[in-house]
């Protein structure tokens, strides 16, 4: 029963790289999205790790860091820190880029 090979394995082949070919179809941009979406929650929590950095320092030591550009995890992000005059707090925004766009966390150290 199992011997008898007649034919059929041309079609089989064929039958089974298109059910592969049409996986694959499928998985593939569901796989790089979900790769996109990873990097893009690491560099934001990085940003986040890198903005509650600047403002411990800034709330221990009272001054700025004088960091202006760090490069970490393989991505760049500015440091902009302002003194604002009517209440003397700081304000601590790191700036980054996701895939040609610009993104931005901001918070106040009071």
């Amino acid at each position: 029963m199992f011997w008898r090979n007649e034919g059929f394995f041309l079609s089989e082949m064929l039958l089974s790289l298109a059910a592969f070919l049409m996986g694959s179809a499928i998985l593939l941009p569901i796989a790089i999205h979900v790769i996109n979406q990873t990097v893009e929650s690491e560099k934001k929590a990085t940003a986040i790790n890198l903005l509650y950095d600047e403002l411990m320092y800034i709330k221990i030591t009272g001054t700025n860091s004088g960091r202006k550009l760090i490069e970490q995890n393989g991505g760049q992000y500015e440091v902009v820190v302002t003194k604002i005059e009517e209440d003397s707090s700081w304000e601590v925004c790191i700036h980054y880029d996701i895939a040609q766009r610009q993104y931005q966390k901001c918070s106040t150290a009071e």
